[in-house]
């Protein structure tokens, strides 16, 4: 197995997200400036005080609204798509939900400690030939995993990479596997996780040969 390599960013790191909780007091802070205002004399102070309690009271509002949509838009999601007849259940892949977009079906694989990404071309229902492709690369995926580490150390220790890009290679680990060519059925990208995000590695995955690593 290859290196794993981390990279930490002191800024992320001593970064604090705010809460509901801050959001709720800064709402009711928001509140308290409308009542207290209403008893300035003033009356451009008074309208200053109201409108700033306002804002307070607007944005917190949106806060606290944007974050429990963003806890439960999953779920909302879920139940969506099974209503529309975008959920299909697979004994060997778990659950496959159509994307409409990008026509394809998409699985969630656990192995080990790590989610790998299944994704077959399909308008209606999953392409069949493609679907059994599928079936097999996952029951064989440790098999595939030790061919895909035997290859990424072959391309790390070809002449011409640097020594960082070589220990990127060796640390790359499958995120996802794409089957998606009606033409070549065989034929899986597979696509790398590394240590570092901004960068996306592929490569193809036909007839028991790896090939074409490439990064973006």
């Amino acid at each position: 197995m290859g290196t794993s390599l981390t990279r930490t960013d002191p800024e992320a790191r001593d970064k604090v997200e705010p809460t509901i909780w801050d959001a709720l007091i800064g709402a009711a802070i928001g509140v308290l400036l409308i009542y207290a205002g209403s008893f300035i004399g003033n009356w451009a102070l008074k309208w200053a005080v109201v409108g700033l309690g306002w804002v307070f009271v607007a944005v917190m509002t949106a806060f606290v609204v944007s974050v429990i949509w963003e806890n439960m838009s999953g779920h909302v999601w879920a139940v969506s798509s099974r209503l529309r007849g975008d959920v299909r259940k697979d004994p060997q892949l778990g659950t496959l939900t159509r994307d409409r977009r990008i026509r394809c079906w998409e699985a969630a694989v656990t192995r080990g400690n790590r989610i790998v990404d299944v994704l077959i071309e399909g308008t209606h229902e999953p392409n069949p030939a493609l679907l059994a492709r599928a079936r097999d690369v996952v029951a064989n995926f440790d098999a595939l995993e030790r061919e895909v580490d035997a290859y990424l150390a072959q391309e790390a220790d070809r002449g011409g990479e640097d020594p960082e890009t070589a220990a990127e290679i060796r640390a790359l680990r499958i995120s996802s596997l794409k089957i998606w060519s009606r033409e070549r059925p065989r034929l899986v990208q597979i696509d790398f996780r590394g240590p570092d995000e901004d960068r996306f590695w592929s490569c193809d995955y036909e007839n028991g040969e790896l090939s074409g690593l490439d990064v973006d």
